[in-house]
């Protein structure tokens, strides 16, 4: 609950640009080469590359988060909390703006999204390896698309 807390709380800092998440170097080098397959000829390699990223990105969408009752609780409190605090500036998009803030956001989601298409990336090439993977008792991936 602490960094729930912490995250609303140090909001107004973050609209003023005195407080910047900092984009862990991991994530900055992947951007650069996103779909880099170097060193990713075995499974095992695929397998430790995508392990590696849960960390940085937390659980992929088809993974359960396993948050309890009272951590979805505190999230919730915390989103509340920190869009209270922020309103409390005025003029806070133009505020965020002139200081940099957006552009330190727009900076650390780029680098997130980069992140995201690596994992995509290399569980999509993990399955055409045929690796096995905690998520192999899913249903193939369907072809969605209307067929000629």
């Amino acid at each position: 609950m602490v960094d729930h807390v912490e995250d609303a709380v140090t909001q107004p800092a973050r609209d003023v640009n005195l407080k910047k998440d900092k984009i862990p170097q991991r994530l900055l080098d992947i951007q650069d080469a996103p779909y880099d397959l170097r060193g990713m000829d075995r499974c095992p390699a695929i397998m430790a590359e995508i392990r590696s990223l849960r960390p940085l990105l937390g659980p992929d969408v088809n993974e359960d988060p396993h948050l309890s009752r009272a951590e979805k609780r505190e999230r919730g409190i915390s989103r509340v909390a920190g869009g209270l605090i922020g309103g409390l500036i005025p003029f806070r998009g133009v505020v965020r703006e002139v200081t940099g803030a957006n552009a330190a956001e727009q900076r650390y989601r780029k680098a997130l999204s980069a992140g995201f298409a690596r994992r995509s990336f290399l569980k999509g090439v993990a399955h055409s390896k045929g690796c096995r993977t905690a998520t192999a008792a899913l249903a193939p991936p369907t072809n969605l698309l209307p067929q000629n």
